[in-house]
Formats: C-alpha cells, sequence, structure tokens
C-alpha cells in the first residue's frame, strides 16, 4: 500500500510524461510525442497494479512489471479487474505500442509487422484527443481505486491553473475539462491552509472551465461544443488506417 507522499511523487512523474507528451505530439513530433505519452500510459497502469496487489503477487508478475507492451499490461489490470469500466479499442493499444518503439530495431519490426497486415503506422495531430480520452480515463479510475487525489494528474493541472504545464495539459482537452466541476468541488473540500495559497486557486477556479480551452485564444467556444469534440474522438472508437487496392492501386483508407 502506497502513502500519499509516494503517490504525489509517482504523480508528479506521470504528470511530466503527460505535459511533454501533449506537447510534443501537438507541434507534430510523433515519435517523441508517443514515446512519452506510452510513458505516461504505462505508469498509471503499473501504479494502479502496485495499489491492489501484495508483494508476493507483484513478485509473481515482476516480468511485466518490468516491460513496455502497453497490451500486455492493461490484460494483466483487467485481470485483476482493475480499469473494467475503460473504454479503449485494442486498435488503439496497438496504436499506442507502435508509436512506444524506443530503438530502430523495434520501429523496423514494427513497421514490418504493420506492412503485413496492411496496417499503417501514421498519426495525426488530432489523434491527441484520443490518448487525451485514454489518460483521463485511467487516471480517473486511479483515482477511484484508491480514493487518493494524490494518484490524479488531472486534479494537479487542476489545482495548479496558474502554471503553464497544468495550462499545457489542459489546453484543447476536451475529456480533461469535462472533469473540471468534479474536481474543483475535490478541491474546494481539500483546500490548503495557507491563506495566499487558497485565495490563487479559488481564482483560478473562477474563471471557470471555458477560460482554460485555451488561455492564448480569444477564440470563444461553449460547453457544448467541448462535449461534440470528445464524442469525436473516443479511444473506444479509434481505429488503425488500412492499405487497400482500389482500382489498381493502393491507396490509404483512412477511418
Amino acid at each position: 500500500m502506497n502513502t500519499s507522499a509516494k503517490r504525489e511523487q509517482y504523480r508528479s512523474i506521470r504528470f511530466d510524461y503527460y505535459h511533454a507528451g501533449r506537447l510534443l505530439h501537438m507541434v507534430g513530433n510523433f515519435h517523441g510525442a508517443g514515446i512519452m505519452l506510452g510513458y505516461a500510459i504505462e505508469t498509471i497502469m503499473k501504479a494502479s497494479l502496485v495499489e491492489v496487489l501484495s508483494e508476493d503477487q507483484q513478485r509473481k508478475i515482476k516480468n511485466l512489471l518490468y516491460s513496455h507492451d502497453i497490451e500486455k499490461i492493461f490484460a494483466e489490470c483487467k485481470r485483476h479487474n482493475i480499469f473494467t469500466r475503460v473504454q479503449v479499442s485494442n486498435e488503439f493499444l496497438e496504436h499506442i505500442n507502435n508509436h512506444f518503439q524506443r530503438y530502430p530495431s523495434q520501429i523496423s519490426s514494427a513497421l514490418l509487422n504493420a506492412d503485413m497486415q496492411n496496417k499503417s503506422i501514421s498519426n495525426s495531430i488530432d489523434w491527441i484527443n484520443y490518448y487525451d480520452d485514454f489518460i483521463v480515463q485511467l487516471d480517473y479510475h486511479l483515482f477511484n481505486v484508491t480514493a487518493d487525489v494524490a494518484n490524479s494528474i488531472i486534479y494537479l493541472a487542476i489545482l495548479t491553473l496558474e502554471t503553464n504545464t497544468s495550462r499545457d495539459i489542459l489546453r484543447e482537452n476536451a475529456f480533461a475539462l469535462l472533469k473540471f466541476k468534479e474536481y474543483s468541488e475535490l478541491i474546494l473540500q481539500n483546500m490548503p491552509k495557507h491563506e495566499g495559497i487558497s485565495k490563487q486557486i479559488n481564482n483560478n477556479l473562477k474563471n471557470g472551465m471555458i477560460f482554460y480551452w485555451n488561455t492564448n485564444s480569444q477564440q470563444a467556444i461553449s460547453e457544448q461544443e467541448i462535449v461534440r469534440k470528445s464524442q469525436n474522438y473516443l479511444a473506444s472508437g479509434f481505429r488503425i488506417p488500412k492499405w487497400i487496392n482500389s482500382n489498381g492501386k493502393r491507396e490509404l483508407l483512412v477511418p
């Protein structure tokens, strides 16, 4: 069983992975983004396993705890009744793994395997939204496993809205912002005693969800538009683009 202090320590690592991954993805550095986002997902899953497994059980799956295979780690979580309500397609798990390859030999193997199945290891800046959905779901369920806010990176982002890192995580992040009200209420229930800090937090929260959609832009957006965007990028609906033969030509079919 972890203490809140230890949970906060590991949360900060996941927070940094997610922050770096989002920034890299949004500027089109998909290789670097895939690694950072992959680590964010891997560490959330492993944190959940550590929360529910005894030390003896952890020793029995030691090799898996050293693995970076997202599909296998997620399957192990489900086997222990973790993330049973998380909605994600098998193809998105495969997509994460494909972009979580760190060495040339691994990348070559992933490319060859995809080609044999007429699949494309491609990416799009907009696909950060699929990652956002999956990570916000995982983060929320990890928080619910322990009922400890020290486990949630989204809670931390909303707690520290005055920082650029938190604003980067929330920027155009429909899935995290749709948790804004729920986490704000938790923050208000757990306010720090320091008057200056609590005043800063209150002022941040009063700006509301819409303000943090993009603090660098004056473009207006409604909550309904944020909801619509979230519905268009559900991790459960992700499909890998596939190569097809059309009129004698090989064309990429993007779902």
